[in-house]
Formats: structure tokens, sequence, C-alpha cells
């Protein structure tokens, strides 16, 4: 028997040229009769940073910042994936249930790797970006290493420029 495919993890980051990406996805979920999960990361910051802001604002001030941050964050999704239900209504009337947001934090190849696995996806569908070969080997590729350690197929769509 073939693999279903009943739920798919579409990893975002808000770029404004990732209509098409989110397009195959809705292509997928509807083929499939698949649920769509759109997902966000956002990344730590880096430990010498938090010690710098630590030293000049107060822990309640930054609780604040981190709270604004996620309640942007997730109206920033919510209406990229309003407007984009808005333009494909017609479409996202033949899916099993309306896309739904997951806001996630923590180190990006990772945290996906950890929403698809809670979520139970079987499929996990990112963006990609061209990096240079040697940003590549420094600094690695989220997209590649979701793609060489996920336990579930991956698809990484590139984004025209």
């Amino acid at each position: 028997m073939l693999p279903k495919i009943r739920t798919i993890l579409y990893a975002c980051d808000l770029e404004p040229r990732t209509n098409q990406t989110m397009e195959m996805v809705l292509n997928l979920a509807i083929t499939n009769q698949a649920n769509i999960v759109l997902l966000h990361v956002m990344e730590p910051i880096s430990a010498q940073a938090a010690n710098m802001i630590n030293n000049y604002i107060s822990d309640a001030t930054i609780k604040e910042m981190r709270e604004e941050a996620d309640r942007s964050t997730l109206e920033r999704m919510q209406t990229y994936l309003g407007q984009f239900m808005e333009a494909h209504a017609h479409e996202v009337s033949e899916l099993p249930a309306a896309p739904r947001i997951e806001l996630a934090h923590g180190i990006p190849s990772e945290t996906i790797e950890k929403v698809a696995e809670k979520i139970g996806a079987d499929m996990i569908v990112m963006n990609s970006r061209t990096h240079s070969k040697i940003g590549q080997m420094v600094i690695g590729s989220t997209a590649n290493k979701v793609v060489h350690h996920s336990r579930v197929p991956v698809m990484v769509v590139p984004i025209l420029k």
C-alpha cells in the first residue's frame, strides 16, 4: 500500500516571495485531502547578545518584548494565511480542514523536526535560498539539515528571484 499524506507541515519564513510554495502546499493538500500546518520558527538570540540585553533591560521588559514579538509574528502569519486563503478561496474550500498556524521557538532545523513529529506530519515542505558554497559549508542550510535528519519526506522549493 502506498504511504498516505495526511498532514503537511509548511515551514515558512514569512518572506513575501513564498506564495508559490504555499500554492504547491495547497495543491498537494487538495490532491491528498491532507491538513496543512503553517509553521514559523523564531530563532534564539546568541548568548553574547542575550548577556548584553540582560545587562541593560529588566527581566519584565524582556518578557514583554518577547510576548510582543510572538503577538506580532502570529499576526503576520494570520495576515499571510488570510490573504492567501482569500486569493484561493475556491481551492481552499476543497481542503478537509482550514490550514492552521503554529509558532515555535528554537534552532530552526531542530524545531521543524520536533514540530513535524509532534503533529504527526507525513511531509515537510520548505523554501530554499541560494547561499554561496562557502556560506553553506560554514553556516549550513536549514533546509539541508532538515533534509538529512528528517524522518519524513521533505520537499524543498526554491524561491525564485
